[in-house]
């Protein structure tokens, strides 16, 4: 075990699972990115995450308020887990690494006198026969019919013993019959292999000491161990010598000295052990950075507080330029709220300097941030967001789901290019409007407006054209697989038959996964398109205020009705238009579909509108939704 004990080997941290601990009854697993960000309302839970890491990764023990309470009712076992991969070869024995995952349970226990107590377990491979797994626990006799059934010979003493069976089962390990099971390990056999853990609260943007304190803690660790060759930080040799004589004097203090003194007085104790980690690194304090502003030297956080946040920017730059020099511990960097109180452009500079130290290999830093900024949310990629929602007391997060295609997945992490979509709208909007036409994208927001004399963004309806997307297809997949419920379709009625070019069928989006939830959500509209879905005077009038002739002459309803026949009705009024601004000479505009949206939406009343079924039909459907 003295390998595992002095080397510090990547590990990079993939999910964490919270039971009874805080807001969360039960999370299940929580993915955790190179970069994880954390969205949601106040409250919801968001600290929640960074919480848990800290009182894991610090070994601290949580207190008896963060049981999950729901009413009277109080959960008294938690449970914080967390999921790492291995970076590289690692020293980290072969039973902690299960399917490549090692996997560490902290169990929290409220007993009967309010006081928490805890233990550590690390999910292991064991064998089915339990004396294997209890090695250092066997007396010489069942040491000995161990060595002849495994045909071993040289048996000396109980602690040679002990090793050699060791390493024999290790090293024939599928011989045997193994499964994986939780085992309870102690902290200091498990603490020097995990990542460090920094928590950064809305107070410490306030303080930059303290940034440029764990950056020089960083460095000052370095001079206690060195870099192996595949990264990992090993103790170096002679304090690694010095720290095996000071734990077999410290156990021989503990284990025979003090078990001693308290079988004097109580009696009955067979073994007693101390749960303790050495850290020759631990030694650094940071008392003060003082700068001259060209009035003396003064601490550096007396300035402003827009200052504050500014150099704390910098001194964030700062880190990740020394990280990126030297091997260093991984990192695990919670921010909670990193942006409060800085402007859109230092927000925006915030996010790039995080998102450039978590794509650096050498900084080995992975920073997970709980934000509202928006500018932050709408810059990183979807699948990095998890979104925290609170109901009823009990929280619990939400991501995008991905698709099995890689293409999807590879447009999930652009999604905030499509026109109308962006990372916040997808987490907090409520509803979701397709379109697939510059007309309707016009004319929706203001026959709506007129409808329910509010706007669409009022009500968190969010207007998406699939207008010459070539991503259309995908984009339908995503709201099929994350909002169905609350994603309406608005298609012109011609799409809906085989024999069109675009064929948007509700068999032919079967036919690409979507499912039946979605499908009744779609609102065909017009005899072939939403252009005809007005009366012929609604057109008559708009097109007499907005595309007027000349010499007094009116555009007429029977000139209009002529066009309904025609293949494509808005085409047919477009090229009439046309032909009367050519030979007419008239002053007017050619009819192009955004500005038709825009002025027929103008045209039409509040009470036209509710009698125009398709239009009654879709708004009906939207409300629905939000309410």
């Amino acid at each position: 075990m003295n390998t595992l004990q002095r080397r510090f080997v990547k590990l990079q941290l993939t999910s964490i699972c919270l039971k009874n601990f805080q807001c969360f009854k039960d999370s299940g697993q929580i993915p955790i990115y190179n970069m994880s960000i954390f969205v949601g309302e106040n409250d919801s839970g968001k600290t929640s995450i960074l919480q848990a890491l800290d009182y894991f990764l610090n070994n601290n023990t949580i207190p008896s308020t963060f049981f999950h309470v729901i009413g009277d009712d109080i959960h008294k076992i938690c449970e914080i887990q967390l999921t790492f991969i291995p970076l590289n070869e690692t020293d980290i024995p072969e039973e902690y690494i299960v399917n490549n995952e090692v996997v560490l349970k902290k169990e929290f226990v409220l007993n009967d006198t309010d006081n928490v107590e805890s233990r550590i377990y690390v999910k292991k491979i064991l064998f089915e026969r339990d004396e294997l797994n209890q090695i250092e626990s066997l007396k010489a006799p069942a040491l000995k019919d161990l060595y002849e059934e495994f045909n071993l010979s040289g048996y000396t003493k109980v602690p040679d013993a002990q090793e050699v069976i060791r390493n024999y089962t290790n090293e024939n390990i599928d011989n045997f019959e193994i499964r994986s099971d939780w085992a309870e390990v102690k902290w200091k056999d498990i603490a020097e292999f995990l990542p460090l853990f920094e928590y950064y609260g809305s107070s410490d943007y306030s303080n930059p000491q303290n940034i440029i304190k764990n950056t020089l803690n960083s460095v000052y660790r370095t001079f206690f161990y060195d870099s192996d060759e595949v990264g990992n930080l090993v103790l170096k040799e002679e304090l690694a010598l010095k720290k095996d004589e000071i734990e077999k004097e410290l156990d021989q203090k503990i284990e025979d000295e003090l078990k001693d003194k308290i079988n004097s007085v109580i009696g009955k104790v067979e073994n007693i052990g101390g749960d303790y980690t050495i850290d020759f690194a631990a030694g650094f304090n940071l008392s003060n950075i003082n700068v001259d502003y060209g009035n003396g030297f003064h601490p550096i956080d007396n300035i402003g507080e827009g200052s504050r946040k500014r150099l704390c920017l910098a001194i964030m730059e700062w880190d990740r330029e020394i990280r990126s020099q030297k091997s260093y511990r991984r990192v695990i960097r919670g921010y909670d709220e990193p942006d409060s109180s800085l402007d859109y452009r230092a927000q925006k500079e915030m996010f790039y300097v995080l998102k450039n130290m978590s794509e650096d290999a050498s900084n080995a830093v992975q920073p997970i941030i709980c934000t509202h900024s928006i500018s932050m949310i709408d810059r990183a990629p979807a699948n990095i967001i998890g979104h925290i929602i609170n109901e009823n007391g009990v929280s619990r997060v939400e991501h995008l789901e991905e698709d099995e295609d890689s293409i999807v997945k590879d447009f999930l992490d652009g999604i905030s290019e499509i026109s109308g979509i962006t990372n916040s709208s997808i987490f907090f909007e409520r509803c979701f409007l397709i379109i697939e036409g510059m007309t309707e994208y016009n004319a929706l927001p203001l026959l709506y407006r007129k409808y329910y004399e509010r706007s669409m963004p009022e009500d968190g309806v969010v207007l998406i054209n699939l207008e010459g997307n070539s991503s259309w297809d995908k984009t339908l997949k995503l709201f099929n697989q994350n909002k169905s419920k609350a994603t309406i379709m608005f298609l012109d009625n011609d799409t809906n038959t085989d024999s069109s070019v675009k064929n948007i069928t509700k068999q032919s989006l079967k036919q690409i996964g979507i499912g039946e939830e979605f499908l009744n959500n779609i609102v065909y509209v017009g005899e072939k398109e939403f252009e005809d879905v007005f009366s012929n005077e609604i057109i008559c009038r708009c097109l007499n205020e907005y595309w007027p002739k000349i010499d007094n002459e009116k555009w007429t309803e029977e000139q209009i009705e002529r066009l309904r026949d025609d293949d494509k009705f808005s085409e047919s009024l477009k090229d009439m238009i046309g032909r009367y601004k050519t030979e007419s000479g008239a002053a007017i505009d050619y009819l192009k579909k955004p500005e038709f949206g825009k002025y027929i939406a103008d045209t039409v009343s509040k009470d036209e509108i509710s009698e125009i079924d398709d239009l009654k039909k879709l708004f009906n459907k939207i409300n629905e939704i939000v309410n």
